[in-house]
């Protein structure tokens, strides 16, 4: 019935609103779209039976004419401005191909009648568009209202996000041990702009605070002041001001009252001093592949490549920070790198048929108990860190089909100590019970909390065995998500710093 050319085929199935012009194909063309948004096509027929379609302003098209099998979409007349051109077989095609209601309005006669259809179809079009509005907006209306009434959070979800929130600082990033040192800039030697910064690998939602290490504190009267930039804006996030009457060598902690919420990318911190006779050295780290994070000073010098000596601490957004003289309500925790729990050497020469002892991957360690006495017994040697207060790890039957209740244990002692007396508990820092593991594929959490902070080398050994007259079918025990536990206070010999209020 209609035939067109493919290169008009995309525009005949848009959203356009179109007016097809039947006229005689045997008669020189005399119809000038008028400018409007509509679309004007051409259909061109010699019998009233096959139509073929052009554009009506008079733009090329291909020679090659294909039949079209569906009508062309929201067409919303078809005009005939001559009566000897028939137009009901079109009709007809187009209420079989196209669909009830799909059809356009037909119209015999002159330019004055098409002009009453159109407005006639552009009022219902409005009326159509207005009920399609009405319905959506109590579509949402009704949406609100269920998310308002009949949806709740779970209990359990609620559950877990006040435990997120009430959960312990975590160490986000760490440098390498400090090679070298670097003084900040004083304002009397190089003005208001002197600073020294430090790009932080880390963005700004669920920063908690920042540890520097200083080599030396200033001497006289004066003032160490840091502050937290927003790289995109030059906003200022927080501002520390510390005496130099109140620094030591050490680790400076610097916190925000609670976790920020913000979701900027990229921190700098800017450290310049103010005042006495000689300005506080901070110490530097080894940039290593981190290049873009080494610090830059405004004035005097600092090593090539290198970065300051920090710590970067985080948590939930909100996590509050406390002040006080109490303890803090959790310690802060860190993650044992995975390339140090690789290098857990078995304690006990043991031998079996099958693998029992060996470094999976993810800082995930295989000790398996074997039907021998004694206990299988792992060690890794861990680096001194300031303040430690506590050892944890996770343990786990990676077989469902075990039924054995198999048992472990977590024992810190310093390095050297025997591996009998580290499973008796004789002489060690610290140690958990022996723990059951009562259900396979469950993990079971170890602590080994140490009576006193520790700041040197510790040996953390990992134990486990069979209970009494237990059966070895299957059990493979994995010890995973290794961490420690620092005492923060004890590890910087200070309360946080918290930052300065802002002016109103």
């Amino acid at each position: 019935m209609l035939h067109a050319s493919p290169d008009l085929l995309p525009s005949l199935y848009d959203g356009s609103p179109k007016v097809l012009v039947a006229t005689p194909r045997d008669r020189p063309r005399g119809f000038v779209p008028p400018a409007d948004a509509m679309r004007w096509l051409v259909a061109e027929t010699l019998d009233g039976t096959e139509f073929v379609l052009s554009p009506a302003d008079g733009g090329s098209v291909g020679l090659d004419r294909r039949r079209i099998d569906l009508p062309p979409t929201n067409v919303w007349a078809v005009w005939s401005p001559e009566p000897t051109i028939p137009v009901a077989g079109l009709a007809d095609w187009w209420s079989r191909s196209g669909g009830k209601g799909a059809e356009p309005i037909f119209v015999n006669g002159d330019a004055a009648m098409l002009r009453s259809a159109l407005i006639e179809r552009s009022l219902a079009e409005v009326a159509r568009l207005t009920r399609l509005n009405q319905s959506l907006i109590e579509d949402l209306a009704a949406l609100r209202e269920s998310w308002a009434h009949a949806i709740r959070i779970p209990p359990e979800l609620e559950e877990l996000l006040a435990n997120l929130r009430a959960a312990p600082p975590r160490l986000v990033f760490e440098t390498p041990a400090a090679n070298g040192g670097a003084a900040v800039p004083r304002v009397e030697d190089g003005g208001p702009s002197a600073y020294l910064r430090q790009r932080l690998p880390m963005g700004a939602r669920g920063f908690l605070g920042i540890d520097l290490h200083l080599a030396a504190p200033g001497l006289g009267d004066g003032f160490l002041e840091a502050t937290l930039v927003v790289l995109e804006t030059e906003a200022e996030l927080a501002r520390w001001r510390m005496p130099y009457r109140e620094l030591e060598a050490g680790w400076v902690p610097l916190r925000l009252p609670s976790a920020s919420a913000l979701t900027w990318r990229g921190l700098e911190l800017r450290i310049q001093a103010a005042g006495g006779t000689t300005a506080p050295r901070l110490s530097c780290a080894p940039v290593g592949l981190l290049r873009d994070y080494a610090c830059v000073a405004s004035a005097g010098e600092v090593p090539r490549e290198a970065m300051l000596e920090f710590r970067l601490w985080g948590g939930i957004p909100d996590l509050k920070t406390q002040t006080g003289g109490a303890a803090l309500p959790a310690n802060p925790a860190i993650a044992i790198p995975d390339q140090v729990i690789a290098t857990m050497r078995s304690t006990r020469d043991l031998t079996w048929a099958y693998p029992y002892f060996g470094y999976l991957d993810r800082g995930r360690v295989l000790l398996r108990p074997l039907k021998a006495s004694p206990a299988s017994a792992a060690c890794v040697s861990l680096p001194a860190k300031p303040g430690l207060a506590a050892l944890s790890c996770e343990a786990m039957i990676d077989d469902g089909l075990c039924k054995t209740r198999l048992l472990v244990r977590l024992v810190a002692t310093r390095p050297g100590h025997a591996v009998e007396d580290a499973e008796h508990g004789i002489g060690v820092l610290a140690a958990s019970e022996w723990i059951e593991l009562a259900e396979p594929l469950k993990p079971f959490g170890l602590t080994a909390r140490l009576p006193e902070s520790e700041s040197g080398p510790v040996d953390l050994h990992v134990f486990s065995r069979l209970p009494e007259g237990g059966k070895l079918d299957h059990g493979r025990v994995i010890f995973s998500r290794f961490a420690a536990e620092l005492d923060e206070r004890a590890a910087s010999r200070r309360p946080p710093i918290m930052p300065v209020a802002k002016p109103d």
